[in-house]
């Protein structure tokens, strides 16, 4: 039996519309043939600026009652949350997870102070 799932409504992302990352409020889910909402359902998340919708897996959004409490160490190995801070060795500073590669789940978009955004993998 599917356990109910409640992401995290309300979140900076990266909106591929603007190209930039923007404010984003969860506008509705997708249940998968209209079952219980779980981590295999859709999400859609509404830009605050252009106001157009992007879609996320639920297997990629944090539930309300799992945010972390710890930055995690980045690891190409390791699957990370939308919305999570993890620490990266090489440059040395903490970003935040701000999206997904269109068309790719395995690299992930990471917003860092200096840095600036940056692609890395993830479950590999």
């Amino acid at each position: 039996m599917p356990t109910l799932f409640t992401p995290v409504e309300n979140l900076n992302l990266y909106c591929r519309f603007c190209k930039k990352i923007t404010a984003m409020q969860l506008d509705r889910s997708i249940a998968e043939a209209g079952k219980t909402v779980d981590k295999k359902s859709t999400f859609e998340f509404c830009c605050s600026k252009c106001l157009k919708t992007v879609c996320f897996n639920g297997n990629d959004l944090m539930a309300v009652d799992d945010i972390p409490e710890d930055t995690r160490e980045y690891s190409p190995k390791e699957h990370f949350f939308l919305g999570e801070e993890i620490f990266h060795k090489k440059f040395k500073e903490k970003g935040v997870v701000v999206g997904n590669e269109s068309g790719n789940s395995n690299r992930i978009l990471v917003q860092f102070e200096k840095a600036g955004v940056v692609k890395l993998i993830q479950d590999l």
